[in-house]
């Protein structure tokens, strides 16, 4: 029996490891190999960005 459960997904920059982000969301489980959990994911961090749940704090230049 098939049944939705939370997964964590931790996003990173790839030019800086140390800066990163973390969401939940809920996906088929057990894990199915035909699904893109990391697709998955993605749409649901655009989906939290677009309803503002993520928001940017503040905006800098970066010295160089």
């Amino acid at each position: 029996m098939r049944k939705d459960r939370y997964f964590r997904a931790t996003f990173m920059d790839a030019a800086n490891m140390d800066s990163q982000i973390t969401i939940e969301f809920k996906a088929p489980f057990p894990i199915d190999g035909k699904l893109d959990y990391a697709k998955i994911a993605r749409l649901k961090f655009n989906h939290l960005i677009n309803l503002e749940h993520i928001k940017i704090r503040d905006i800098e230049p970066v010295e160089v």
